[in-house]
């Protein structure tokens, strides 16, 4: 039952509920909840992405799939999401 709530891969099953972590970000001056952020994190370093802006704007396709990101506002999201992964990618490099 545990794996099905925290998703682990060997359970077989595509179906089960996965627990997203959730982290207060400033965005345009704004403290915003952004699910899956860490996840996100994670998975981009495991890559070897480094925080540019084109990582920038695939974090902001990726993270849309959670969280919702107003028309127009990409940009601010974008800088807010760069800034970071910039932190997050630092402190995992050494």
């Amino acid at each position: 039952m545990l794996d099905k709530i925290f998703g682990k891969k060997e359970s077989g099953c595509c179906c089960g509920t996965r627990i997203v972590g959730l982290r207060q970000v400033n965005v345009g001056g704004r403290s915003t909840g952004i699910m899956g952020m860490d996840e996100t994190f994670q998975e981009y370093f495991k890559n070897g992405k480094k925080p540019e802006d084109s990582t920038g704007d695939e974090l902001v396709e990726d993270l849309k799939k959670l969280n919702f990101i107003a028309e127009g506002a990409e940009e601010m999201y974008k800088k807010a999401f760069l800034r970071e992964y910039q932190r997050y990618y630092e402190a995992r490099k050494k």
